[in-house]
């Protein structure tokens, strides 16, 4: 039995029943969706397509109601139309999917229309490109475009609808094609087989291309080929009888097409829709949106939200730059930071009051406006919104997928940190910067305090940062300035390594005065509240001679970054690991300061030295330019630099992470030559080398980098990958690190997981490419360590089917080698 037919027996047996109550005959979308396990989409879907065959009849309202009509009930198709007949096709049309749309019968009424007239256009539809901002929802829209197509017969059940994001492959134009076009064997370097592309596995359906701005020219000319004459050619087809096709093609970009795009390619598209921004929308639609999101978010925790008249205003007003996408987003923060705290509390319901400043300002400036007579006190629970004892079905397709797991983790992240007895000021924080982490579009300043830098908490204490805050934020208050927050994160790192000096070191403090004491300063105050305040938590005593430096630190908050900072060159052998590396440091500390000049192992000494004098000469402002390396071979660059270009220029090899953090911030901030940074950099690896064993400062970049995940890097680590998952190849190239450590006993620290990750994943692509490094190996450097790494390197060659060459083992070797 069909599932058309397993609905229409289902409404059939409520008539079978003999109610005398009308209502008793008739069904809703909800109905078949818990009875027959369908979603709310489909069963909508195939109710409508029973009313267009008159099997079932519809009743208007909400929710909309369908009852059966008996047998022998079909018009015979040479009826002559009547009154009747007209006003039920009239009924059917307007109750079509788009008629649950917000907005259909208001700002987005013309856009409807339109989009229907491309759907149902002959022979096969219009293709069409919808422009709008970020968030307005553009793939939903089209997505309601191939529903409604599916709803009047354009496509069937069957049909696919095939959603590509152009800028994925953005980099990588010719791979782009590829994935859409298909390709055969022996078309480029890694062809192995045939494969089918998206425009192929499309056909009689939808291919929605997001971002078409990213789509190189080549394929652009390619595409509207397709659409002029419905052939195309895999890539490296070359027979003489093109493949045909059937797809209708959906455009979207946030770009201005008449610069974006080919004109010819822009032409092909009869069908241009703008969607409007959520500012250029009425308070009611706005509304209408709010109350879906949150019965959304209702289905998926299964817990009544009730929500404040006063966050319904403010969510109805707020200035949304987001638009759609933020706003839900914003409802999502709202949940799920109130849902923690219910689980926690044993709560039955969550309750969102909106205790917040930026709300209560909002709200004030539409008392003035007179604006929040539609709001009231609102209850939602399993799609559904109840309002003064009045309850109603919110009428819309709510499909919540696998996002419910999401609340799930909420809580397993709030239990685990009340089980090891963290403070809930710090699990607060802790769920603040997760919520950041998981939502796309970033958080809106009025609904949260503002979150501070991600990757600080990996490298200071919650302890150090709330002190720092506390004092930053009185001198802002009572000096009435506005503290830059790179302030606040490097003041937080040099107290939090002299913390770890005066706890852990067994080598006496001695304090670097970096510049001459300010005179008058009327910081001083604030830097001798700070270390009594550090004193008294940490259990220490800071030297007097820090309190000078301190205050030089917070002198900082009315002058701007140095004005001739000393330039910060990275240079690590291995693609991609120096440039991740400085993209790294600078996220860290919000800046943008060090650059990194990645080595090719297949590169030679000259032409790597051509490239660092290249850098050095844009980064030199007249203090100098430090060079830091991971190995020793660079030694003689500095001194043919200053010959070749004059410029004075120093460096440091083998250095760790935590070293080219040090040298970044203080080139930028600290007023120092470059003899005397070296000088202290120095000071400061000795320092770590000796205390490594008892530090836990620096030691999140290591374990951490592994064990949780940490956002920062596996960002980054993204960003240098063409089409590899990141997440699926760490997971294996983790067990290999690991079981390597315990082999030979080495610790794995922040320097070698970087090295490690960011080459072996090039290497994988390499390796997948048959583009992998080739230089010869001799015999002799195929010693015990080679073996094993080469053993345990092997599981990458099962996973992927590609053969990493005897270059790419050594070179993992020797990545691993210094570490030993």
């Amino acid at each position: 039995m069909s599932r058309k037919e397993e609905i229409l027996a289902f409404v059939r047996e409520r008539k079978a029943l003999g109610s005398a109550k009308q209502s008793d005959l008739e069904v809703t979308t909800l109905d078949v969706s818990e009875n027959l396990a369908l979603s709310r989409t489909a069963a909508s879907r195939e109710l409508n397509a029973l009313v267009r065959e008159k099997r079932l009849g519809k009743l208007k309202g909400k929710p909309v109601k369908y009852y059966y009509l008996g047998e022998n009930t079909a018009i015979e198709p040479a009826s002559i139309p009547t009154k009747k007949s007209e006003q039920a096709s009239k009924e059917i049309k307007e109750t079509s999917i788009f008629s649950d749309f917000i907005g259909a019968k208001g700002s987005m009424e013309v856009h409807t229309n339109l989009a229907k007239a491309a759907i149902m256009y002959p022979p096969n539809g219009l293709h069409t490109i919808i422009l709008g901002s970020t968030g307005v929802g553009k793939t939903t829209f089209a997505k309601i475009m191939f529903q409604y197509g599916q709803e009047i017969g354009r496509f069937n059940d069957k049909s696919p609808f095939l959603h590509f994001n152009c800028s994925d492959y953005s980099n990588n134009p010719q791979l782009l094609l590829s994935v859409l076009f298909g390709y055969v064997k022996g078309a480029f370097t890694g062809a192995e087989a045939d494969k089918s592309g998206m425009i192929e596995q499309a056909n009689h359906g939808v291919l929605f291309l997001d971002e078409i701005h990213r789509l190189p020219p080549e394929g652009q000319e390619m595409l509207f080929t397709i659409i002029d004459t419905r052939k195309y050619r895999r890539l490296g087809e070359t027979e003489s009888v093109a493949r045909e096709v059937d797809v209708l093609i959906i455009c979207a970009t946030t770009e201005n097409i008449e610069s974006s795009l080919l004109q010819t390619f822009k032409r092909r598209f009869p069908m241009v829709l703008t969607l409007p921004d959520l500012k250029d929308r009425s308070t009611q639609e706005r509304l209408q949106l709010i109350d879906y999101f949150f019965c959304l978010e209702s289905e998926k925790i299964d817990l009544e939200i009730l929500v404040k008249a006063n966050v319904l205003e403010y969510l109805s007003t707020y200035h949304c730059l987001g638009n759609i996408g933020q706003l839900k987003n914003d409802i999502q923060i709202f949940c799920a930071k109130e849902f923690a705290q219910a689980m926690i509390k044993k709560q039955e319901r969550i309750e969102i009051t909106g205790e917040d400043i930026e709300i209560e300002r909002v709200l004030q400036e539409n008392e003035k406006n007179k604006r929040n007579e539609l709001f009231r006190d609102s209850i939602y629970y399993q799609g559904k919104k109840k309002q003064e004892n009045q309850q109603q079905e919110i009428n819309y397709a709510v499909v919540t997928g696998n996002e419910s797991s999401f609340y799930k983790s909420i809580l397993e992240k709030y239990s685990t940190l009340l089980r090891e007895g963290r403070s809930i000021k710090e699990i607060q924080q802790k769920i603040t910067y997760f919520l950041d982490d998981f939502f796309a579009v970033d958080l809106k300043p009025e609904i949260i305090e503002r979150p501070r830098n991600k990757g600080i908490e990996k490298l200071v204490s919650i302890e150090v940062l709330e002190i720092v805050d506390k004092v930053i934020q009185e001198i802002s208050n009572e000096l009435e300035v506005e503290c830059d927050p790179h302030v606040t994160y490097n003041l937080a790192l040099h107290i939090e390594a002299l913390v770890l000096k005066l706890q852990t070191s067994t080598i006496s403090y001695r304090a670097t005065k970096v510049v001459e004491k300010v005179s008058g300063s009327p910081l001083r105050k604030y830097a001798d509240k700070l270390i009594a305040e550090v004193n008294k938590q940490m259990n220490i005593e800071v030297p007097a001679e820090e309190q000078d430096i301190i205050e030089l630190f917070l002198d900082t908050i009315y002058k701007d970054v140095r004005k001739n900072p000393i330039g910060i060159l990275i240079l690590m052998h291995g693609i991609g690991v120096a440039t991740n590396l400085a993209k790294m440091v600078n996220d860290l500390l919000g800046i943008n300061h060090a650059v990194g000049v990645d080595m090719p192992l297949d590169d030679s000494v000259e032409n790597v030295y051509q490239k660092a004098v290249a850098v050095v000469k844009t980064l030199d402002q007249g203090s100098g330019v430090l060079l830091l390396a991971d190995m020793g071979s660079l030694a003689t660059f500095p001194a043919k630099i200053i010959k070749d270009t004059g410029i004075d220029t120093m460096i440091i090899d083998n250095v760790t992470s935590p070293i080219i953090i040090e040298a970044t911030r203080k080139a930028l901030f600290a007023n120092m030559g470059l003899q005397q940074l070296v000088n202290e950099l120095l000071e400061e690896a000795n320092y770590y080398t000796a205390n490594r064993k008892n530090t836990n400062i620096f030691d999140y970049s290591s374990r951490r980098l592994i064990k949780n995940k940490d956002h920062l890097f596996y960002h980054s680590l993204e960003k240098s990958v063409i089409f590899l998952n990141v997440y699926g190849a760490t997971e294996i190239l983790d067990e290999i690190l690991i079981s390597l450590s315990k082999q030979f006993k080495f610790e794995i620290i922040d320097t070698l997981v970087i090295k490690f990750y960011f080459h072996c994943l090039g290497m994988i692509e390499r390796a997948i490419r048959k583009e992998g490094l080739q230089f010869e190996v001799e015999e002799e450097e195929k010693d015990e360590l080679y073996q094993l790494v080469a053993k345990e390197l092997n599981i990458l060659e099962r996973t992927y089917g590609a053969e990493l060459s005897a270059s790419e083992i050594l070179y993992v070797t020797k990545i691993i080698r210094p570490f030993i």
